[in-house]
């Protein structure tokens, strides 16, 4: 009979693993048979809903300072052994072309995730990796010369194992906290779990009436952590956008703390404070007639005027331009410059895109992503305790990290048969 190296998860970070395996086994003439264990009853659910269903695959910036988690440097040996460019390749020889879009994010050329999974499905089928949907792992035990795992439909021994069950992050996609509990029964430690790249709540006294405006601009995370710009959505509860999703995993660990967090909105990056109060200057001399509640008109949305001028006590709207003072003008200054939102929580687990925190990274090898703990037992994806930025850093660990713990996985079995 075959041995079985079994991978418990079918999402971006398993069907890499399985597919990075079973090339592997094959070059070296070994019979081990690669199973993936999905406990959904499909594979990759949860990458057809990345990058807003066009799976934002990858970004040439990967580097450790765009991960964090207990050692965000754990990355670095996954991302020298394999690349941005060694995954463009893997997918490549699969046929799937990429282009690269703004701040080095990559995706798919057909701009659909589901060609992604398409080619992962079907590059697995051709080196006949077993995909068995609706078999969610019990529990896993270690044994003589390998592990006994029980699913719904029974047992299954394998020689050895690759967790790549994903993290808790989007329930209704098939987010869970199967991996954690796995893991943890064979000795790993699990770290805290907090949901990251998730809307933010804030105070929504004075920015309720924008909700579902669009505005580019900066925002920075009070402290040494770096100002993320971007697109920023308005929402009746908060704040979204990327470069809100970014910092929400930082915001979230504060939170977690006990800590007060704010974040600071500078909604007109590109102008220096002192340049803006000419401005608003000139154009309370050029139009003293216009009312304020169109002062703003050609500068930024008129709502978002409207609320700066109520949120400094500008009122009434019906004043004319000419009766700013130069302390409300320099007031309103200040205000678009760095508009201060006090967070008062997220939006959970459920709806958040990633899970922070996760498997203690000490626990596993870097070069092999092999337990210290358990020989034979492998580990990758969002199990671990990595969560990166917002766009494509995620699944660039998703795809190294599945390849890393492939690789070592089949270079064990093969050395373990003297292959």
């Amino acid at each position: 009979m075959a041995e079985i190296l079994a991978i418990i998860g079918g999402g971006a970070s398993g069907l890499a693993a399985a597919i990075q395996a079973a090339i592997l086994l094959r070059q070296k003439g070994s019979d081990t048979s690669v199973v993936i264990l999905e406990r959904g009853q499909r594979v990759g659910r949860k990458l057809l809903a990345t990058g807003n269903g066009r799976c934002n695959l990858s970004n040439r910036q990967a580097s450790p300072d765009h991960y964090h988690g207990a050692d965000p440097g754990f990355v670095r040996e996954a991302f020298r052994r394999f690349p941005v460019k060694s995954n463009l390749d893997f997918f490549y020889k699969m046929g799937l072309l990429t282009v690269e879009e703004e701040d080095g994010k990559l995706y798919p050329r057909p701009l659909q995730a589901s060609a992604v999974l398409d080619v992962l499905r079907m590059e697995a089928e051709r080196l006949e990796v077993e995909i068995r949907c609706g078999a969610e792992v019990l529990s896993l035990r270690r044994q003589k010369g390998g592990f006994l795992l029980e699913t719904a439909e029974g047992t299954l021994f394998a020689r050895a194992v690759i967790v790549a069950a994903g993290g808790e992050a989007s329930a209704p996609l098939g987010g869970c906290d199967s991996g954690y509990r796995l893991l943890s029964s064979l000795g790993h430690r699990i770290t805290e779990r907090r949901p990251a790249i998730v809307q933010l709540k804030t105070d929504v006294t004075f920015t309720k009436p924008l909700a579902g405006l669009k505005f580019t601009g900066l925002v920075t995370l009070p402290g040494k952590e770096p100002s993320r710009f971007g697109e920023i959505l308005f929402t009746e509860y908060g704040i979204s956008g990327p470069p809100v999703m970014t910092l929400s995993s930082l915001v979230t660990r504060r939170l977690g703390s006990g800590k007060e967090v704010s974040l600071t909105l500078d909604l007109l990056p590109d102008l220096e404070e002192e340049r803006l109060r000419k401005i608003l200057s000139g154009r309370a001399a050029s139009h003293p007639e216009r009312r304020l509640e169109e002062f703003f008109t050609g500068l930024i949305p008129k709502r978002l005027g409207q609320c700066a001028l109520k949120a400094e006590g500008i009122v009434p709207l019906s004043r004319t331009a000419d009766s700013l003072t130069p302390g409300e003008l320099t007031a309103l200054c200040r205000r678009l410059k760095g508009w201060k939102l006090t967070v008062t929580g997220h939006n959970g687990m459920k709806n958040a895109q990633v899970t922070a925190g996760g498997a203690e990274t000490a626990g596993f090898f870097p070069d092999t992503l092999e337990s210290r703990l358990a020989p034979g037992l492998f580990a990758c994806g969002e199990v671990l305790d990595i969560d990166g930025d917002c766009g494509g850093y995620n699944l660039q660990w998703a795809w190294s990290s599945g390849r890393l713990a492939g690789e070592g996985a089949a270079v064990r079995l093969c050395r373990g048969s003297g292959i």
